[in-house]
């Protein structure tokens, strides 16, 4: 199969053309500085201005991020009578005010870019994302972004090295290589990098993106290593960045209809079953996020897919792919997809609105058509069991703790058994490995390291075992000897049960990391 013309594919009408959806998000920030210009003089300013503006000026203003917050910021306002702390009226007006004067220099760039002309870009600068630095000095726009910045996510932004802007580009260049249409067309809906310190308020956040703040997305600089990485990373977030685009213009979820740039989430229905729910179910997501997690992963089963094809070609440009968890697994990345497109269907339908179900339709189109071996309908075993070996591994790195030995040896009990059960109820009983069916110990206080690790072990087994039985790969229940029973639940119950455990636990647990 040329997966190649999938790259056409997801860069084309009707859901990937990039320079449709500028016009139509430009059309609709430009009416919605309409409806603010009788009582925000500087938006009526703004509109003048970009009636004199280059095609190019207007796609670097109207992409801006903070222009965008300040006009959703008043909008809302007007709209729902809220304010938002990070902007205040006053100075969403002032910003605005400041872009029309900006705009009226004729200058080609962004607002925000002002007079930086050492600024950093990703690649070409008509059309890719430039990275922030916090020591160039932008004047009033760009002291109200780093207060935006601090204020929605808790801490500012770093200043990147060069390190990081070598691995950026590295990672930009890989994509141009594989998936050159698709990438171009996404990084177009991005107009700022933002690296983070990894630590404090940005610590455990990979890649960082929010719907409220458009424009620009967050890379944690401890994890800018690897330009495989890097390469997946801003495909993932770019991708966040064109739905964002297109669920301003569209009609992508029915509470979408009324126009307010800023709406209150729903219930959250999809559960992402390979990722831990934590004390407040964070896996279980709204329909919103659903999308965005289905729109990225079609399009990283292809990455992927590409990278795992062209690694051993580019290995000695980029380095190694098989490097520790450098890309998502293909195979990983289509699971997901085809999960998530089945959720949506079953789960939120009648919450997306006409364009969001057909974009649903247009990308399980591409996923079917790339996909020559895809999970039967309903199937989770794989899923589940991905989290079940995530945990694990990320125990290793969990400090050391009395609670968290007891909790590890209570919860390698109650596994052993469930997994005994379950081999039982397959007709497996022979395959028992002893070393997955004792429990794992309860030590002495200076050897709970080895907890961590016998209890990863038993759950590699466990997990291991299971796939393997399993006739297709994705379910146990066809080899169920009991009438009614259900082997993948049994494993699901318990899986969640010991999620629930060591969520309590860690939460107990001072000094996290």
């Amino acid at each position: 199969m040329d997966l190649k013309a999938f790259d056409t594919a997801l860069s084309r009408k009707p859901f990937g053309d990039s320079i449709y959806m500028h016009e139509q998000m430009h059309l609709t920030f430009k009416r919605r500085l309409g409806k603010l210009s009788t009582s925000v003089p500087a938006a009526h300013h703004l509109l003048a201005a970009l009636q004199q503006a280059t095609p190019q000026a207007e796609y670097r203003t109207l992409g801006d991020p903070l222009l965008r917050r300040a006009v959703q910021q008043l909008l809302t306002q007007e709209i729902v009578g809220s304010q938002q702390n990070a902007l205040s009226s006053q100075v969403s007006a002032q910003v605005i005010e400041a872009v029309a004067q900006h705009v009226e220099t004729n200058a080609a760039h962004g607002p925000l870019q002002a007079d930086a002309a050492d600024a950093q870009w990703l690649d070409d600068p008509s059309r890719t994302p430039w990275i922030w630095s916090p020591s160039q000095n932008r004047g009033f726009l760009g002291e109200a972004f780093s207060r935006l910045i601090e204020q929605q996510f808790g801490a500012g932004l770093t200043q990147p090295s060069d390190n990081d802007l070598a691995l950026l580009r590295q990672g930009f260049r890989i994509l141009d290589e594989l998936l050159p249409l698709t990438a171009r067309a996404a990084l177009s809906h991005t107009q700022l990098i933002g690296i983070t310190s990894g630590t404090d308020a940005w610590m455990g956040k990979s890649s960082t993106s929010q719907f409220t703040v458009v424009g620009i997305f967050f890379l944690n600089r401890k994890l800018i290593q690897n330009p495989w990485w890097v390469a997946e990373h801003l495909l993932h977030e770019a991708l966040h960045q064109k739905l964002y685009d297109f669920r301003h213009a569209h009609s992508m979820l029915v509470r979408d209809l009324n126009d307010s740039p800023n709406v209150p989430a729903e219930g959250r229905r999809v559960v992402s079953l390979w990722n831990a729910p934590g004390l407040d179910g964070s896996n279980r997501w709204n329909s919103h996020r659903a999308m965005a997690a289905l729109h990225v992963y079609v399009h990283l089963a292809l990455l992927c897919s590409l990278a795992e094809q062209h690694a051993p070609r580019l290995r000695g440009t980029y380095g190694p792919l098989d490097a520790p968890s450098p890309m998502t697994p293909s195979r990983k990345a289509f699971e997901r997809a085809h999960y998530l497109a089945e959720s949506l269907r079953a789960e939120c339908w009648d919450e997306l609105g006409l364009a969001g179900r057909r974009m649903v339709d247009w990308l399980q189109a591409i996923l079917d058509a790339m996909d020559e071996t895809p999970p039967p309908d309903g199937s989770f075993l794989h899923l589940i069991l991905d989290r079940y070996i995530k945990e694990a591994r990320r125990l290793r790195n969990a400090p050391v703790s009395n609670d968290l030995a007891t909790t590890l040896a209570a919860l390698g009990r109650s596994e052993a058994e469930t997994f005994r059960k379950v081999m039982s109820v397959v007709g497996a009983k022979d395959n028992l490995d002893r070393s997955a069916t004792e429990p794992v110990p309860p030590l002495a206080q200076d050897h709970h390291a080895d907890d961590h690790t016998t209890f990863a072990q038993q759950r590699h087994h466990i997990a291991d075992t299971l796939l393997r039985l399993a006739p297709n790969g994705y379910s146990l229940d066809s080899l169920c000897q009991l009438p009614g029973a259900s082997a993948d639940e049994m494993v699901r119950c318990m899986v969640e049960t010991s999620s629930q455990e060591l969520a309590t636990t860690s939460a107990a647990t001072p000094n996290r990391t």
